[in-house]
């Protein structure tokens, strides 16, 4: 980073439940915080609309106070290509958008760097929170989507085409399912992800009801408690085969079920340290539900201006653009 160039930057984070847009620093911390329900039935392109109009609105504000802006990060569902995305299917047309293009035009002064949610959510755990100074570990995202981010050698791992860690197209059971990767499912993440509990839930009680509605009827109806339990147990075993295929030192738990105070970790590390040989440590992500946004900001400083946090060494599946000075 050159003396006197900004070290703020725009961090926008698009979900396939929320839109987060907010300024971020060096030091990982954000202000002008703006989110928006998802909203995915409206379809890719107006959901892609009103996050880059939330993310306007957090510049123009930004620099109506006098703040330097230098660069936007933009953490997104599936892997972000020039001109398509791919592994993206929890908004309908998603995959057919050329993201970086659409960014270009809306933001032409700044340069911009590009993420997958749950690898950058890896990132900003490198940069800043339960990663930091770790050699070997797994990052587990549980929510709308089901993935894992690997890190070996302190550097979050890309794989072949970007892939790794997309372990929500598991097969479920151990077994062929008559839907699998190559018909657009993807099987782990649609019985576990918020989704497919929302419907396992629905099918059992006759009527819409989301993940948060069945944690609160835990208490009063066994049927919530069955399901529940039942969801809990097979993500322990997801942790679990997770870490030991990988070996890892730390296995970091993070995404939108992780913020509850009821999300059962301690049984989740237990069910690991009885089934993997090298138990890894089984902890909170630190910024939970929030990560992919601190993420695109590690990515565009990194990326975009040239400051990298300890740990922060390689953001896979991340693409940089750069621009004119803004």
């Amino acid at each position: 980073m050159t003396s006197g160039a900004p070290s703020a930057v725009v961090a926008l984070d698009i979900g396939g439940t929320k839109i987060a847009s907010a300024i971020g620093d060096a030091a990982g911390k954000l202000h002008r915080w703006r989110t928006l329900p998802t909203e995915a039935e409206r379809g890719a392109e107006r959901v892609l609309e009103a996050a880059i109009a939330l993310a306007k609105e957090v510049l123009w504000e930004e620099r109506a106070s006098g703040g330097d802006v230098g660069a936007i990060g933009v953490s997104t569902m599936g892997l972000t290509r020039v001109d398509r995305v791919d592994l993206a299917p929890n908004v309908p047309g998603w995959e057919n958008l050329k993201i970086p293009a659409v960014i270009d035009e809306a933001f032409p002064a700044l340069p911009a760097a590009f993420g997958n949610d749950v690898k950058l959510a890896a990132l900003a755990e490198l940069a800043w929170g339960a990663l930091a100074g770790v050699t070997s570990g797994v990052y587990l995202n549980l929510g709308t989507g089901i993935a894992a981010t690997l890190v070996v050698g302190g550097q979050v791992v890309e794989g072949a085409h970007g892939a790794a860690g997309e372990v929500g197209y598991w097969l479920t059971d151990g077994s062929a399912t008559p839907r699998m990767a190559a018909d657009g499912a993807v099987p782990t993440e649609e019985a576990l992800g918020g989704r497919g509990v929302a419907r396992r839930a629905a099918a059992l009680f006759g009527w819409p009801v989301e993940v948060a509605e069945l944690v609160a009827r835990v208490e009063d109806d066994e049927r919530a408690d069955v399901l529940l339990q039942r969801v809990w147990d097979q993500i322990g075993a997801l942790a679990a085969n997770l870490a030991i295929v990988c070996d890892p030192e730390i296995l970091v738990l993070g995404g939108g079920y992780v913020r509850s105070d009821r999300f059962p970790i301690d049984a989740i590390a237990r069910l690991v340290a009885r089934a993997v040989p090298y138990p890894p440590e089984v902890v909170r992500a630190r910024f939970a539900g929030d990560a992919s946004l601190h993420g695109a900001v590690a990515v565009a400083l990194r990326d975009c201006i040239g400051v990298a946090s300890s740990g922060a060494s390689s953001a896979a599946g991340a693409r940089s653009r750069r621009g004119s000075s803004a």
